[in-house]
């Protein structure tokens, strides 16, 4: 929204500015999906348009899979990392001491992915052995595989991952909330699970849901973790990176690799535009409007 005290160029020079940057961000995305549409795929001299590795994708069973394992991820992964973070904003604004609160919870940001990934390895398979010889020193087969790699073990990476940032978004968001607001609410007799649904919870739950579109789209995005701790399946990520390394990203491969991007340039895009234009609708409704001048 333009300042009336600023000059109109200044204006148009500044959003050029920001344009221009989010181009040479999404410039290589869109290189991706520009090469899906190409029959001879990455490399080749000729570009011919088609959209058979559309087409295709279903057929690829390994990729099928891997698409399957990442939703099934990203479900669990919004199902705990963003109540988890709720909670820690909630907990923080009680809390005398935040900014060691703050610093726990942003803690695991501050460590390498390969190197979460590897103490997490080590720390779970510490774990599954020394259960499995509790089990068997108890004479019983129930603790085998108590924590194996597996499904569990990468959501946890994952979870540990995607909190932090469940917890800022959140954050953000509840510190225009006042804790006042709830008290009253209180003293009008309603419960704590009242007073945060019914008061609470409308005015932050654009974060709470921003921060279930931003853990979706680290979920599926995260690799280097989960390949350390996923055991036998694969994840989407981990397959291009697999493809990458060895034999090339298939054509199949950047056409998914396309429409999810698309998909999540669109759906992101279309957040920030309908909060733009509520944000624009809520400016005008609160407006000051200049009083009509009396006819003399």
């Amino acid at each position: 929204m333009q300042d009336g005290f600023m000059n109109i160029w200044l204006y148009r020079l500044g959003w050029t500015y920001v344009l221009f940057i989010v181009f040479l961000l999404l410039a290589p995305v869109l290189y991706i999906v520009y090469i899906s549409f190409n029959e001879y795929t990455f490399g080749a001299r000729i570009y011919e348009f088609t959209t058979d590795w559309y087409t295709l994708i279903l057929a690829d069973k390994i990729l099928v899979a891997s698409l399957k394992w990442t939703g099934f991820l990203a479900v669990g992964v919004m199902a705990t990392a963003v109540p988890m973070g709720l909670l820690a904003a909630k907990f923080y604004k009680s809390t005398r001491h935040k900014v060691a609160f703050v610093t726990l919870m942003l803690s695991p940001l501050f460590v390498p992915a390969d190197i979460m990934g590897s103490a997490l390895l080590i720390y779970f398979k510490n774990i599954n052995h020394a259960v499995e010889a509790f089990g068997a020193f108890l004479g019983v087969t129930w603790f085998h595989g108590f924590l194996q790699l597996g499904f569990t073990t990468a959501l946890i990476g994952q979870i540990i991952y995607t909190v932090p940032y469940a917890f800022i978004v959140i954050l953000i968001t509840m510190s225009r909330y006042r804790d006042q607001q709830t008290e009253a609410a209180r003293g009008c007799g309603a419960n704590a699970w009242q007073a945060f649904w019914q008061v609470e919870f409308p005015q932050i739950k654009v974060g709470v849901f921003s921060s279930l579109a931003f853990v979706t789209i680290l979920s599926f995005n995260e690799a280097t973790r989960t390949a350390l701790l996923k055991g036998g399946f694969d994840t989407f990520p981990n397959v291009l990176v697999s493809q990458m390394l060895n034999i090339g990203m298939s054509g199949e491969s950047y056409a998914m690799a396309g429409i999810m991007a698309v998909v999540s340039m669109v759906f992101i895009g279309s957040i920030i535009i309908i909060t733009l234009i509520r944000a624009r609708g809520i400016e005008r409704k609160f407006q000051p409007k200049a009083e009509p001048n009396p006819i003399n």
